[in-house]
């Protein structure tokens, strides 16, 4: 196994065990695959909510904020593809869900684009449809309440 191949398999395991740690919402072992300075971006994100998040810090308070918001019944279309870069990857998926707070469906697709370095995260990007959200919630003012200020809460 050439050595691209070795980092190319440590890369897809990573993307597996943050996809199975996160829906496990196991936040501490989650944030181990983090890079101390690395950096979340969700460039869909609308005006109102933060779309840049800095450091294992800021992004394990974002993300842990999620619990109880969203209740994820099935994983749908999940499909993970090795870069030519053997620290990369995307991945992209569907999830079918409700909204705990009143029971409304919740089905969202994502894109997501890891870039590792030196085996752990360091620039993760995520592509969501924030209509849906705001829609599941009831409209932009809603959503923006029910997520702080959009400081924190779904990554939808």
């Amino acid at each position: 196994m050439t050595t691209d191949d070795a980092i190319r398999d440590r890369t897809l395991k990573s993307v597996r065990s943050y996809l199975d740690l996160m829906r496990a919402q196991r936040w501490d072992e989650w944030i181990d695959l983090w890079a101390d300075d690395a950096i979340l971006k969700f460039p869909y994100a609308p005006e109102g909510r933060q779309g840049v998040f800095k450091g294992k810090e800021a992004i394990l308070t974002y993300m842990s904020g999620t619990t109880g918001k969203i209740s994820v019944d099935s994983v749908a279309d999940l499909q993970i593809y090795p870069m030519l870069d053997p620290e990369a990857a995307t991945v992209e998926l569907e999830i079918n869900g409700r909204l705990l707070l009143d029971d409304t469906p919740y089905n969202q697709r994502y894109i997501t684009i890891f870039q590792f370095k030196g085996g752990k995260i360091q620039h993760y990007r995520e592509y969501w449809n924030p209509l849906i959200s705001m829609k599941a919630y009831g409209g932009y003012d809603a959503w923006m309440a029910q997520f702080a200020g959009g400081q924190s809460g779904d990554t939808a």
